[in-house]
């Protein structure tokens, strides 16, 4: 492999690696960052490609995202895609810092993590600190196992696609939030409409998905058939329904019934 800078067609290989970038579909984190980071593996031809995020509760780097290449598969295998900060190493020094980090000779650097060097042969490694709507969330490291593989061309444009991956991560992010949102909106929304009737109600319209008749009803809820017919009628007024199969729906799709309950009852009991 080789580094972006010594290729020919650079400018148009970096921008064909930021249409690519933004292309990314996937609407979870850590898919959209593991799709990320083979993309800049391939372009820059590295061994490794890395986008950590810093998770403050464990005060540790993790790599959401990984190239899916040997080095990359290695690394997962030897547990180094969470690097805590304490355990130092170049990778927590930039994200502590802020400064962009590069070099040539991994080995010979007294400061990095042996398991980088040892355990994944790294040579030459650029990180650079990823920031996402205005805060410092992570990092990119990009490594090779040459030495002296990258140059001040190819240390250049990693700031310029660290920019990029921030966006990114800040778009999965909102996505995340909206489906989130939404989906405490649904429940909300599906407690109220279950909250129309009363809870004699709702045991009523379970036992109608259930297939029991009025007598039978009657029979299990200790009500006479008229009070049932009465709930009944209760129920489809309150909820604008017109029939005993809307109720089963209903109950269906509020959560009250599954088709698979039954059975679920049999065995505990």
């Amino acid at each position: 492999m080789v580094s972006l800078s010594d290729s020919t067609g650079t400018d148009d290989r970096l921008l064909l690696m930021l249409q690519r970038l933004l292309a990314i579909r996937a609407a979870d984190q850590r898919p959209a960052l593991d799709e990320a980071s083979t993309i800049i593996a391939e372009t820059f031809g590295a061994d490794k490609v890395d986008l950590f995020v810093y998770r403050a509760d464990a005060d540790t780097l993790v790599a959401l995202g990984t190239s899916k290449t040997p080095m990359g598969e290695r690394q997962r295998a030897l547990g180094l895609d969470r690097q805590p900060l304490s355990n130092g190493g170049r990778a927590a020094a930039s994200f502590r810092t802020g400064e962009p980090y590069s070099t040539g000779h991994a080995d010979k650097d007294p400061e990095e993590l042996r398991g980088v060097v040892e355990g994944l042969g790294v040579r030459s490694m650029m990180n650079h600190p990823l920031d996402v709507d205005g805060e410092r969330r992570g990092l990119i490291q990009v490594d090779s196992a040459s030495p002296d593989f990258f140059t001040e061309r190819d240390r250049d444009a990693i700031g310029a696609v660290a920019s990029w991956v921030g966006l990114i991560m800040h778009r999965a992010e909102l996505v995340e939030r909206i489906a989130h949102e939404a989906e405490r909106r649904g429940r909300r929304q599906a407690a109220d409409e279950v909250a129309r009737i009363t809870r004699r109600q709702q045991e009523i319209a379970i036992m109608i998905a259930q297939g029991l008749t009025n007598a039978q009803i009657a029979e299990r809820a200790v009500l006479t058939s008229g009070t049932v017919a009465n709930h009944i009628e209760n129920i489809l007024r309150r909820l604008n329904l017109s029939s005993r199969t809307q109720i089963a729906v209903w109950a269906v799709e509020h959560g009250l019934y599954r088709s698979d309950q039954e059975v679920d009852e049999e065995e505990g009991q």
